[in-house]
């Protein structure tokens, strides 16, 4: 039985360069459906995978306006995720042709700045480091 992974010792890249100060990530995978019914029945004629749509969010302590100006300027980045850290060996998720689609900004009185940001990928892969 394999051990869980600790998030804590995750690492997050912005192309080859770490995401400073990253507090949590996701990436996910959607994918239509292509579906159609005939005349006579209540079951799909035609049910299969269609389209897919892969997304990332990426949360940081906000340190200068570069993430937020790669959404202004419209700059296709990739991203990485390293689920169990920095490793030969180790897993990696790559997010490539990143567009990003949207920046926030939380200030909390009592907090840390902090930033987010959120777009859809051209691809993703599954892979190890090397």
């Amino acid at each position: 039985m394999s051990t869980p992974l600790l998030g804590r010792n995750a690492v997050v890249l912005k192309g080859a360069t770490e995401i400073g100060f990253c507090t949590g990530v996701r990436a996910g995978i959607d994918v239509d459906l292509v579906k159609a019914y005939k005349i006579g029945s209540d079951l799909p004629a035609v049910l299969e995978s269609g389209n897919k749509t892969f997304t990332v969010r990426v949360d940081k302590m906000y340190i200068d306006s570069t993430y937020a100006t790669d959404v202004l300027n419209g700059t296709k980045i990739t991203i990485e995720v390293r689920p169990s850290g920095t490793g030969t060996g180790e897993p990696k998720i790559t997010l490539s042709n990143v567009v990003l689609t949207s920046w926030d900004l939380t200030i909390d009185q009592d907090g840390v700045i902090l930033e987010s940001i959120e777009g859809e990928a051209g691809s993703l892969a599954f892979g190890t480091q090397t």
